[in-house]
């Protein structure tokens, strides 16, 4: 069968000249790559490990880390992608837990383990031996390919099992959904050992086109230089991107706004104040907001820019996805807004499990499908809708409240950088919404008349009762409110 890795590698023969991935330190042309994957993968294989041998990455966001991802599937392994910032003991615990028997890393760590710097991985990509042809074995469409290590928001990380078939279905969600083909550059500025930036750069590779990778948006200049430079016309932003782009630097994203085609938006949720800020920046930019999991890739994708006001909705299904609701008891229920429930993801881009942990498994995948912890429901129309965490719900005195509805109104209050609102506890009702807000610079938010605003807009008793200015908003680090600190 064909794998992602493969497919990447046959795009040489395609357009070899063509250049594949630009970082900030360079660039790789396709021929280069598929000469540079095949080089360490047939190093990898001389090492003698059993196939599906673990080969952990401590990731930049940079083309040696994208040659020892390919790398590391054509060879039969399994890439295991960590934190650029690991700490040696992370990276440590990390390799005993998924029994690594190599670690890609600059980083010094314990002499048991085979380590492999990146200047070594580049020096071996790049040898020329006259010879860069490469035999792999004929590859299992269910053998594990990638780990990939959740952010914890829920507990504590789990390594998610992706297989060949997983991760060419999660392709195919993206590269349709997303209509991406060789002539789209897309700029992937977030880190791409998490699902979000790795599957967008396998996908685009796999198209065919070019991927600029970025170590973050901390310098703007440099964001704005690489969307000139290499003619971007796709961005990945997460919601916290764009909000620090609406409050810095609108524009600047506006002066490239007949270069830019494609705003792809996931990972946390997305005010839609901010919606309609970037819709007025890129009229003619198609904006999308996508829903999908470490678990679960690319499930849906919604073009708000194409329907404003649909508050919470995630779009219509992919074509590798699928997705239903259930009771509490598990059983599948008709939907809709006044009837909601838990969210279950299936399809073939569907996870094999979490490595090592088979009753973690057992209570999260089932018979294919996977138990999100969302609270959703479908419309008439077929657009998925999740309203938040079930977990997160604010139950006062039996009415139940969605933090993230209440956050996209608050949010639509002149002055406010940020909120979250979550649950505090009432001897009363049980639990009382409380809002903490982050003021934009230089304002002064008048308490009273933000509840009269809220309360001109949304049911009394989604109203938080009690509102606080904070200095920031605890956040984890793909970008997502940490309601777990919250207080």
């Amino acid at each position: 069968m064909n794998t992602v890795a493969n497919t990447i590698c046959s795009n040489a023969q395609k357009f070899p000249e063509k250049t594949a991935i630009h970082d900030e330190k360079g660039s790789i042309t396709y021929a280069q790559l598929d000469h540079a994957v095949k080089n360490f993968a047939k190093h990898l294989k001389g090492l003698g490990l059993p196939s599906g041998s673990r080969i952990m990455v401590q990731s930049n966001s940079d083309i040696p880390t994208v040659v020892s991802y390919l790398a590391i599937q054509l060879s039969g392994n399994i890439n295991v992608p960590c934190e650029k910032t690991a700490s040696v003991d992370a990276l440590e615990l990390i390799a005993s837990e998924t029994e690594a028997a190599v670690i890609i890393t600059d980083a010094d760590v314990d002499g048991r383990y085979t380590r492999i710097t990146f200047s070594e991985v580049m020096d071996i990509a790049g040898a020329d031996d006259g010879n860069c042809s490469f035999e792999f074995d004929e590859p299992d469409p269910e053998a594990v390919c990638d780990i990939l290590f959740t952010t914890g928001t829920t507990g504590k990380s789990k390594g998610v099992m992706i297989s060949n078939r997983a991760l060419l279905a999660s392709c195919g969600n993206l590269i349709t959904g997303s209509e991406i083909t060789e002539t789209t550059v897309y700029l992937i500025p977030v880190p791409i050992n998490h699902a979000n930036g790795i599957r967008k750069t396998y996908s685009t590779l796999f198209a065919g086109g070019t991927v600029v990778l970025l170590e973050g948006l901390s310098n703007l200049k440099k964001f704005y230089g690489a969307i000139s430079e290499f003619h971007a016309n796709y961005l990945l932003l997460p919601p916290s991107a764009i909000r620090m782009i609406l409050l810095l630097s609108a524009k600047d994203l506006a002066a490239h706004a007949d270069q830019i085609e494609y705003v792809h938006t996931s990972a946390a949720p997305f005010p839609e104040a901010d919606k309609q800020k970037l819709c007025e920046l890129l009229p003619n930019t198609k904006l999308v907001f996508a829903y999908g999991s470490s678990e679960v890739a690319n499930v849906s994708m919604f073009e708000y820019s194409k329907y404003p006001g649909r508050i919470c909705c995630v779009g219509s299904l992919n074509i590798n996805a699928k997705a239903k609701i259930v009771d509490e008891d598990g059983n599948e229920i008709e939907s809709s807004k006044d009837n909601q429930g838990i969210i279950m993801l299936g399809g073939s881009a569907v996870m094999t499990g979490y490595y090592n942990a088979p009753e973690l498994t057992a209570g999260v995948l089932k018979d294919g499908w996977v138990k999100t912890s969302d609270l959703g429901y479908f419309d008439e129309d077929g657009f998925l809708y999740v309203l938040g965490r079930a977990d997160d719900v604010i139950n006062v005195g039996g009415l139940k409240i969605a933090p993230t509805e209440v956050e996209n109104v608050v949010m639509q209050y002149k002055g406010i950088a940020e909120c979250a609102c979550f649950g505090i506890d009432d001897r009363m009702t049980g639990k009382i919404p409380k809002l903490n807000i982050v003021p934009e610079r230089r304002v002064e938010i008048d308490i009273g008349d933000l509840k009269k605003f809220l309360a001109s807009k949304m049911e009394a008793y989604k109203v938080p009762k009690k509102i606080e200015i904070v200095a920031e908003i605890p956040k984890t680090s793909n970008g997502k409110i940490n309601r777990k600190v919250l207080k």
